[in-house]
């Protein structure tokens, strides 16, 4: 009987420690609103997407989303915005729910470990859609050549890179 009441109370402070660490580094208008998603994988059926969000807080009859990264830099990136924006169009499309076009991305330095938000606005649903139909234009060799990234090293790691090379020259 008392390892089970030990083990109990064990799992209640983790989970405790869980959500006072998740909200570590959130804005202040996010502390204390609703949990509504946490990794949860959406599907927009119509525009053939999918996205894996990290958290959605519901405010004042919609959905915000939140975006965790770890990195040695305390910046919010493009590549953050098109992945919280593709994630909202996901999510509105499967469940018919308001998701604001403002979202936040709070980075935890790998250093440190101290956690910065950073507001970002999101693109548009058809902001999304030309994107999304660039990307297949490129991939099937077609329409307008890419535009190098902002800097070498986003090209040098980039999965497409072969494509835009082959564009180019």
């Amino acid at each position: 009987m008392g390892v089970v009441v030990v083990a109990t109370l064990y799992a209640l402070s983790r989970r405790h420690s869980t959500l006072e660490d998740d909200e570590r580094g959130l804005p202040a208008a996010l502390r204390g609103a609703r949990l509504a998603h946490a990794e949860e994988t959406f599907r927009s059926a119509a525009r053939r997407l999918v996205a894996r969000l990290d958290r959605a807080y519901e405010v004042a009859g919609e959905l915000v989303l939140v975006e965790f990264k770890t990195r040695r830099t305390d910046v919010a990136y493009m590549a953050d915005i098109l992945e919280l924006s593709v994630q909202r169009v996901a999510l509105q499309d499967e469940r018919q729910v308001p998701v604001s076009m403002t979202a936040w991305v709070v980075t935890q330095n790998s250093v440190t470990g101290k956690r910065h938000s950073h507001r970002v606005t999101l693109l548009s649903a058809a902001e999304v859609e030309a994107l999304r139909t660039h990307y297949l234009e490129i991939e099937a060799g077609v329409g307008r050549a890419p535009t190098p990234a902002r800097s070498d090293n986003q090209c040098l790691h980039c999965g497409h890179r072969a494509a835009c090379i082959g564009r180019q020259e």
